[in-house]
């Protein structure tokens, strides 16, 4: 496959879809159970005009999983009842008064390479352990875009634990998918009065748009030696753009549970023409931002058929919350040195994760007209480590660093003001509202030259086919205008 796909494809149809759409071992923490509740979501009904011939489908039920950075979830429905939509609304664990709607993309394996426990319970488990022992053991967390940043990402590429020790990517993917298969079934099996057979289940597995192929293929390849799906089955799996199945979610949604920047006028949160489902002349933006990437869409929806039209190509970049992460332990590194920060990692891993976890919670009670200081507690390890590690108090350190607005205080935290909290979320915002308005601009253009009819440029509306196999996906395109079959192929490598 020589080639780049060199066509700017306004739809795609995959054959046969709906586009809508271990034990522990002896002497280790007991992980908490993983137990979900399970609440129907149905949004407002899709702003469809025709009424469509019901279609037999091979699939009993369809289970969607939001594999994200920091928080993973899922959610599942019936083909028999497509609009009711069953998504995982609390765990059991985590943090006390926060409503956990997702798990931690969490996962602990024992020294012996043994799966453990995920999410809330791999995240407490670890935290329980006595500080040499966990040295011994794996914790990985927001792994995921270690997958995105491997220029030369292979089978073999391996992950590096909190603790040092490093086991190869693929392994580390598939135990959490399996984690997910094992919950999901179960769930499943709860809801339905009749026995699934694996082969009636659809599982769909989202990514970012900023993926190159090596990537998704890669997350296909865990899936599979996670027992989702078997190479013989390709198509029982589907991999799906983050910000397109948002996008198909907001399609269903009334224009007054959106933020409407256009210049209509709006009147306590409604436009003067009512509350109203989109409609041919609404176009979109659709910003999905997550812990490891911010990913955009835009689409305007085509009646009567209700159809999405991409006008301008799925984009995104690495802008998620993370980028607030190691703005704050860059920072720890101005004040206490890095080589200290990197020696601690290493040496108390588990109370690191703590610290993490503490900034965490913080953080998600940041806000622009927050006037306040946050308090981030530090492990005592920290404190004590420090002492120990530099002959100096962590108070001494952070008054050398001339950090003005980042306080100690005597109960053993850091009181980081509003500007200090502000600086460390800029950059990353920067770079969101950078990328938004170079698309405002490119959709601008798109629709520019739909409606220029002395334009130069010629556009050409391309459907094409996709046929996802073991290795490869193979292309068909035809113009939809002439009817004739146009060149395309895919080099699953470039960049």
């Amino acid at each position: 496959m020589a080639d780049v796909l060199q066509l700017n494809t306004n739809s795609l149809q995959v054959p046969g879809e709906d586009r809508s759409a271990s034990t522990s071992p002896s002497g280790s923490p007991s992980p908490s159970r993983n137990e979900c509740s399970i609440t129907p979501l149905t949004p407002s009904p899709s702003p469809r005009t025709e009424v469509r011939p019901r279609v037999a489908r091979p699939f009993s039920v369809v289970v969607a999983i939001d594999f994200g950075t920091t928080s993973s979830g899922y959610a599942f429905s019936f083909t028999e009842d497509p609009e009711t939509i069953h998504m995982m609304r609390r765990w059991e664990g985590g943090d006390p008064g926060v409503a956990n709607q997702k798990s931690p993309t969490c996962l602990l394996l024992t020294p012996d390479l043994r799966f453990h426990s995920f999410g809330f319970a791999a995240r407490d488990s670890y935290h329980d352990l006595d500080p040499e022992e966990a040295r011994h053991w794996l914790y990985f967390d927001k792994f995921k875009m270690k997958i995105h940043s491997t220029s030369d990402l292979t089978m073999e590429t391996e992950l590096e634990s909190v603790s040092g020790r490093r086991v190869r990517a693929i392994e580390v993917f598939a135990h959490a998918l399996r984690f997910f298969r094992e919950h999901v079934l179960k769930e499943v099996k709860d809801q339905s009065s009749s026995v699934l057979e694996g082969n009636e289940v659809r599982w769909v597995i989202t990514v970012p748009a900023v993926w190159r192929q090596p990537a998704k293929q890669f997350m296909r390849e865990a899936a599979y030696l996670a027992g989702l799906v078997t190479p013989d089955s390709p198509d029982q799996l589907l991999i799906a753009l983050e910000p397109e199945a948002a996008s198909l979610y907001c399609r269903k949604l009334h224009l007054h549970q959106v933020i409407d920047l256009s210049q209509r006028p709006i009147i306590n949160g409604l436009d003067v023409e009512g509350s109203h489902p989109f409609d041919s002349s609404d176009r979109y933006i659709v910003a999905d931002c997550g812990g490891g990437t911010v990913d955009l869409t835009v689409h305007q929806i085509e009646q009567p058929q209700g159809t999405l039209k991409e006008l301008y190509k799925a984009s995104g970049g690495p802008y998620g919350a993370v980028g607030v992460d190691l703005a704050f332990e860059a920072m720890l590194c101005q004040i206490f040195g890095a080589d200290f920060i990197e020696s601690f990692k290493a040496k108390r891993p588990a109370a690191w994760v703590d610290l993490t976890i503490a900034f965490e919670a913080r953080k998600r009670t940041a806000a622009p007209g927050r006037a306040n200081s946050l308090n981030i507690s530090l492990p005592f390890s920290f404190i004590d480590f420090y002492k120990r590690h530099r002959g100096q108090s962590v108070e001494t350190a952070l008054r050398k660093s001339n950090m003005n607005f980042i306080k100690w205080s005597s109960q053993g935290m850091l009181r980081l003001s509003a500007e200090a909290m502000n600086q460390l979320f800029q950059p990353t915002i920067n770079n969101i509202i950078k990328h938004v308005d170079l698309l405002e601009s490119g959709a601008v253009a798109a629709s520019a030259g739909d409606n220029d009819k002395g334009s130069a440029i010629e556009r050409r509306e391309i459907r094409t086919t996709m046929q996802f196999g073991d290795t490869e996906i193979k292309v068909t395109a035809v113009d939809v205008a002439t009817g004739q079959l146009v060149r395309a192929s895919i080099d699953f490598l470039s960049n």
